[in-house]
């Protein structure tokens, strides 16, 4: 779905366009549903029994945690009500580096290691411009680092003098023109102690421009600010608001020789007026509308220069992933090139086909393909005209049971994706039918078929959210099945206390997850305060939870856009994936679709280089 389909908000939230894909299968939904439970059903379930540890499990890798972010917030004159901070540790945020990082969980084996041996990421963010994009930056920033071990997150104005040299790297977001950076944080990226990835503006405060140029061998342009961004701001005021600096109209970044996608609304990037190709190595290139392309990335000694703060995705093909990608360098450079890919079998809940289910999972069996399918334990008819509304449980159809069974024995994991997968009160924004409406989170359309996100559901708290976790997995137990440990968070909206529960009771989710950014409490829309974001591998989220990647998007009966819902789109989104040197590439799919694509995706995304694993294997 186009942006303009959608309320102003911080990027596109992927659950609205997959929403009007499943709006549009509807009638092929209904209808099959209508016949599947008129069948005879077989008298009983299937034995309780025991199962595989990969049957209901997610990733072995143990993945870093972010401190610091909760205090910062409030430091930064936040709405602390519900931050978006995992809660699991305290930490002083005050710029006072009293952290011990002592048995942190490092993915790299050397937790509890000290002094320079620490494991820790440092990542500083500017707070000049105020909470809100303080948290926006310092969460995504945190995420994607994550993958690589802990992460401390600081505000740029409270960095103390030797924090670099008691971590592992610095990641610095410079965001704001008006920021003034400390002395100590100049002299420490100056004085090389760690490696520094340094994005967007501010590098023309580090030093003088020919004190600069003698260390690193290239010269920035104007006065090396950051170029003037607002979140949300359209490209003619950014333009305006930034005086002519920067790069303007920059539509792409060339990368490893893969063209990735860039929205003219991320505005301009800083450029060069000088840079010496012997001392100072052009990583990636930004390509203008009109065919100009200058250096988007270059590396000079300790230093990695981005021109502009890339963690952001507005499409599955973004340059955001050379960002991903380029952390590799900083912070584990000798990681081998590794491309894996997920598949995963969508909305199966009591509504379900039992011979799609099993026709979809022998279809991968036979190629050999490790998969996942997420499971709705209870469904929900749509809302009635009269007093009567369906409600069928996993338990009342044995012959599905039996095809989930079926899918576990040929080597399925199977996840919990909700309860109901609606919200069980008014249209949620639909007609309140499993499968179509949100469950965790208040929705509706506006007079233009615009999905406006309301807010957390009436009564949500992590009271509630625990129930309703129990009550799912109670009916997956009352259906003689395992208890899946991997959560997907329906239609990918849920509140900050939700996703927190999430976190304490599964081992990890499998969705792409919703951030809020302060202030967005008791008010309504909630779109502008919402921000999605995926990795390219697996992370550890500012909630808690250790989040397995959905990268690709799905494959829709009838496509909402051209160049999205499609097998030749998620091929072509999985192609520019492969420049991420350790990936992991993940679609859905849906059984009523047949086998057909399912199996020309799988096959073709082989040929690229991709080997698909199973859930337990990342």
């Amino acid at each position: 779905m186009s942006g303009d389909r959608r309320v102003s908000g911080l990027r596109q939230h992927a659950g609205l366009r997959w929403l009007v894909a499943l709006l549009l299968s509807a009638l092929v939904v209904s209808g099959a549903s209508l016949g599947i439970f008129s069948r005879k059903e077989p008298a009983t379930l299937p034995a309780p029994r025991s199962w595989p540890e990969c049957g209901t499990s997610g990733p072995r890798t143990p993945t870093g945690h972010t401190t610091g972010l909760q205090t910062a917030y409030a430091d930064a004159g936040a709405d602390t009500g519900d931050r978006a901070d995992t809660g699991d540790r305290a930490d002083t945020g005050d710029g006072a580096d009293t952290d011990t990082d002592a048995g942190d969980g490092a993915g790299d084996g050397t937790a509890g290691a000290t002094g320079a041996a620490r494991t820790t990421t440092l990542v500083v963010v500017d707070d000049a411009d105020g909470p809100a994009a303080f948290q926006v930056h310092a969460s995504r920033a945190a995420n994607l680092v994550s993958h690589f071990g802990p992460v401390r997150v600081v505000r740029t104005s409270a960095y103390q003098a030797g924090m670099l040299g008691r971590h592992r790297a610095l990641v610095y977001l410079g965001t704001s023109a008006a920021q003034r950076l400390p002395e100590g944080l100049r002299r420490d990226v100056l004085a090389a102690p760690r490696p520094v990835l340094w994005m967007g503006g501010n590098i023309g405060t580090l030093t003088t421009a020919d004190d600069f140029a003698n260390r690193y061998g290239w010269r920035w342009d104007g006065d090396g600010l950051a170029p003037r961004q607002v979140l949300g701001q359209q490209p003619a005021d950014q333009a305006r608001a930034a005086g002519g600096q920067g790069l303007h109209g920059v539509t792409g970044v060339r990368y490893k020789g893969a063209l990735l996608s860039r929205t003219s609304t991320q505005g301009p990037v800083a450029t060069f007026t000088t840079l010496d190709p012997r001392r100072a190595r052009v990583l990636a290139t930004a390509v203008t509308d009109d065919g100009r392309s200058r250096p988007w990335a270059v590396r000079s000694a300790n230093l990695t220069y981005l021109t502009e703060v890339a963690l952001n995705s507005d499409t599955d093909d973004d340059r955001f992933l050379a960002t991903a990608d380029l952390l590799f360098d900083l912070l584990a450079p000798g990681t081998p090139t590794r491309h894996r890919a997920l598949v995963r079998l969508e909305d199966i809940g009591p509504q379900a086909d039992p011979d799609a289910v099993r026709a979809a999972g022998d279809a991968l069996s036979s190629l050999g393909v490790p998969f996942s399918f997420g499971v709705i334990p209870v469904y929900r008819g749509p809302l009635p005209d009269g007093p009567e509304r369906a409600t069928v449980r996993l338990r009342d159809r044995p012959e599905l049971v039996r095809a989930l069974v079926h899918l576990l024995d040929r080597g399925g994991t199977m996840i919990l994706h909700g309860y109901t997968h609606q919200s069980d009160g008014p249209p949620n924004p639909t007609n309140g039918e499993t499968g179509h409406d949100f469950e965790f989170f208040r929705t509706h359309f506006d007079a233009q078929r615009r999905l406006v996100y309301d807010g957390p559901i009436h009564g949500d708290s992590a009271a509630w959210m625990q129930r309703r976790l129990d009550e799912a997995t109670a009916e997956i137990r009352a259906a003689h099945l395992p208890v899946p440990r991997v959560f997907e968070t329906p239609h990918y909206a849920a509140s900050p206390t939700d996703y927190r529960v999430i976190a304490r009771e599964f081992d990890a989710r499998y969705d792409r997850g919703s951030y809020f950014t302060p202030g967005w409490q008791g008010r309504s829309p909630v779109s502008p305060y919402m921000d999605e974001q995926f990795a390219p591998y697996v992370i550890r989220d500012v909630y808690g939870s250790v989040v397995i990647p959905e990268t690709l998007g799905m494959v829709e009966l009838r496509p909402s856009l051209p160049d999205e819902g499609t097998p030749e789109a998620i091929l072509a989104h999985a192609r520019s994936q492969f420049v991420v040197r350790d990936n992991v590439a993940s679609f859905f799919y849906h059984p009523f679709l047949g086998t057909e694509q399912l199996e020309d995706i799988v096959n073709r995304m082989r040929s690229m280089g991709y080997r698909f694993v199973a859930l337990c294997e990342l």
